[in-house]
């Protein structure tokens, strides 16, 4: 992984999306869209420690079943602790890509990462209430659905928090 912030995926200073291997989907395919913190991985509060990373029994499974079947996987996640200044873009990298290692292991994949980092209590430009990418607004799975020319009625969305289901 980078050790610099403009090395990441950011399309803006609290908003990556990453794009997850080649994969071509049809267009119009439904989605599972997957929180990460308490819904992948077991939630450690606000992670910054990839050794800590642990998946969720039953998790893996599913994923995989949606690989098989060729829905596209998507994971959605706000990560205030960037904008609190608990840890930067730099360890949300490090984590993620602990938590994807250990799906590989268990053969399920991601298709594509979004992270919203902004919160009304950040600071500097990623201190913003109710930001359109923050769940429980719908803008990361729109921002998934227009990039990937999916079927957003039909897909599903699974987390661990009331926000998650909100979007």
């Amino acid at each position: 992984m980078a050790d610099r912030e403009g090395d990441f995926p950011l399309v803006e200073p609290g908003l990556w999306i990453e794009r997850i291997g080649a994969k071509a989907f049809p267009a119009g395919l439904p989605a599972l869209f997957l929180d990460r913190d308490g819904t992948i991985n077991i939630d450690t509060g606000y992670p910054d420690d990839p050794d800590a990373m642990v998946l969720r029994d039953g998790i893996a499974p599913a994923i995989e079943a949606a690989n098989r079947r060729g829905i596209p996987v998507i994971l959605i996640t706000n990560q205030s602790g960037i904008a609190r200044g608990y840890f930067g873009w730099d360890a949300f990298a490090r984590v993620n890509q602990r938590v994807l290692e250990l799906l590989a292991e268990k053969n399920a994949a991601v298709d594509m990462v979004l992270a919203c980092a902004y919160h009304e209590a950040g600071s500097g430009p990623l201190a913003m209430a109710d930001h359109p990418m923050r769940k429980p607004n719908p803008g990361m799975l729109l921002e998934a659905g227009r990039r990937l020319g999916l079927d957003l009625k039909r897909s599903l969305i699974v987390g661990d928090k009331p926000a998650d289901m909100e979007a």
